[in-house]
């Protein structure tokens, strides 16, 4: 009778397991079928859909042909390649600052750091436009900044405060010892921290590198507050009308995917990086 009972639950809760899968991967099966199907102006209602409209790569090959995305890709990669590099240049100092040096201000500096990481969001978005702002009244006086390159300096002081923490806990994890002998031996800091820490740090560097790219390549309300053209806000101008003033499911479906895709190959290429810059990083 016990035997039974185990029996029944597990089979129970392999068709809960079931269902709860088919609900996730729902939005995803939807969404491809969405960007094959042969007419670009039809929603998908049901199967008959498909059927009678048939499969295309037709979606695919217009986002791939269209002057518009080539534009919004090429500073997509631009501003996202920048972030990287911005971000890794001073968030690495910093984080082996706040890890090996003792200094006034650090604790304090530190928990505001914490803070503002933490309350994100809205106040994200009102100093975004405080800075629109600021930038229209430098623009008044024939100082231009709203640039395509300013982009990433935004990205990068909005990933400071968490990568910080972050980061600094994981230097915290190694040993003082190689920077000490790396002094000794000769060494100036800079060295030091890109030459000796950083080679040991592959998985901090994945981590910043990963959260640097996920800012820069999917951010698109500060794009679209300034008017610049990067692909997320191509993506945003798509779901809210194509070109004959109503959004085109199927175009709109395959650019979404065009655009998710490089995110999907970098995190199946750094997922055992990220688990342990999180493992690590977290212990402090």
């Amino acid at each position: 009778m016990p035997g039974a009972s185990i029996t029944i639950l597990k089979i129970i809760a392999t068709i809960v397991g079931v269902f709860i899968a088919a609900a996730l991967a729902y939005p995803l099966v939807y969404i491809v079928a969405q960007a094959l199907i042969g007419n670009p102006k039809v929603l998908i209602i049901s199967i008959e859909d498909l059927m009678r409209y048939g499969l295309s790569l037709e979606n695919f090959v217009y986002s791939l042909k269209n002057p518009e995305f080539h534009r919004a890709l090429m500073n997509t990669l631009v501003v996202t390649s920048l972030t990287v590099i911005l971000a890794i240049f001073v968030i690495i100092p910093s984080a082996y600052a706040f890890s090996r040096f003792e200094f006034m201000g650090k604790d304090t500096m530190l928990y505001y750091y914490l803070i503002v990481s933490q309350a994100g969001g809205g106040l994200g978005i009102i100093a975004v436009l405080a800075l629109y702002i600021f930038f229209l009244r430098l623009a008044a006086y024939g100082i231009g900044l709203i640039r395509i390159e300013i982009l990433p300096f935004i990205y990068v002081s909005g990933l400071i405060p968490f990568q910080t923490w972050l980061i600094k806990s994981y230097f915290d994890q190694l040993p003082k010892e190689l920077d000490e002998a790396s002094f000794i031996d000769g060494a100036d800091w800079f060295t030091i921290i890109f030459r000796i820490v950083f080679p040991a740090s592959k998985a901090a560097f994945v981590i910043i590198t990963l959260l640097a790219y996920m800012s820069a390549w999917g951010e698109f309300i500060i794009a679209n507050i300034m008017g610049l053209d990067t692909l997320g806000k191509y993506i945003y101008a798509m779901a809210v009308a194509g070109e004959s003033g109503l959004m085109e499911p199927g175009r709109f479906a395959a650019a979404a995917l065009l655009y998710a895709l490089p995110m999907i190959v970098l995190f199946i290429i750094s997922q055992k990086y990220i688990g342990e810059a999180y493992r690590l990083g977290m212990k402090g």
